[in-house]
């Protein structure tokens, strides 16, 4: 490993001062780093011009939060190269470090000795009713929420093309392992093991006492379509995609894809976990 390509949400690090020193400490490690053209130019460096950024370097390093590694992700699971993210944001479980700790923790030594933990996508296929197709990858989850109206939505709930039910619901959201930590559990869904490749099916505030989440294999299916006139948005890991109505289905289920994300050993799930969110309460 010699390459490095960093991409920085511009929003948090608005001066490049994290940037900056993130790039100090790897070329003082003799490694080489890249960076994308339009951030390039900020600084006074040569940089990479479309997907470049993902083709040439032999691992890219965040510098944001989540939704920093989730928009660098699918580019960078179709070049196979793993992602470390290092956390500006105030909830990050799938950054590994700290800002404060580059130092410590960005050596060539743990950088070339790091797990690579692969998390499963699921692949979304959105059909219009006229037989044209659209293809999603997500990470953390698929979702479908009200566009305009506050009417309550109903969603008929395929499993492997046999009818589950109907939820009654604001919206409906299908999460991976990853996911089950966002906006899954602000949905009252269950936590799940990130290294497991089950997938969640969780009613976005469901009008019933009885519809509650639902885990399910990498090997299942699910449907969902909308009964009523409503419009809603389907959004993939929280980006709004495409209009969806009552003409429109939808089918997930796990991608043959895989995120790799860099683990250099300080924390587990749980020990994150803790951290994270049952630490907040204190």
């Amino acid at each position: 490993m010699n390459t490095i390509g960093i991409i920085p949400n511009t929003t948090r690090d608005t001066d490049f001062k994290v940037t900056k020193h993130l790039i100090e400490v790897l070329e003082a490690q003799q490694f080489e780093v890249k960076l994308e053209d339009f951030v390039a130019e900020k600084i006074g460096r040569e940089g990479l011009v479309g997907d470049d950024i993902y083709k040439v370097p032999d691992m890219i390093i965040t510098i944001g939060g989540d939704g920093t590694i989730l928009r660098a992700a699918g580019k960078a699971t179709f070049h196979d190269v793993p992602i470390l993210g290092i956390n500006l944001g105030r909830l990050g479980f799938l950054a590994e470090v700290e800002s404060p700790d580059i130092e410590k923790l960005i050596t060539r030594e743990r950088l070339q000795n790091a797990t690579i933990e692969e998390r499963i996508m699921l692949h979304i296929i959105a059909c219009d009713g006229m037989g044209n197709k659209s293809n999603f990858w997500c990470l953390n989850e698929v979702s479908l929420i009200r566009a305009f109206s506050s009417r309550i939505t109903d969603f008929e709930i395929t499993i492997n093309d046999k009818l589950y039910d109907v939820y009654p619901a604001d919206g409906i959201l299908v999460a991976t392992p990853t996911g089950s930590t966002a906006y899954n559990l602000s949905a009252g869904g269950p936590i799940v093991a990130p290294y497991s490749k089950d997938i969640i099916l969780t009613p976005i505030c469901p009008h019933t006492i009885y519809s509650r989440s639902i885990i399910l294999t990498e090997r299942d299916t699910i449907g969902i379509k909308m009964i009523g006139e409503e419009q809603l948005n389907l959004c993939i890991d929280g980006e709004a995609q495409m209009n969806f109505t009552k003409r429109h289905s939808v089918q997930v289920k796990k991608s043959s894809k895989v995120v790799k994300l860099v683990q250099l050993g300080e924390l587990d799930f749980l020990q994150v976990l803790k951290t994270k969110i049952v630490g907040r309460r204190k």
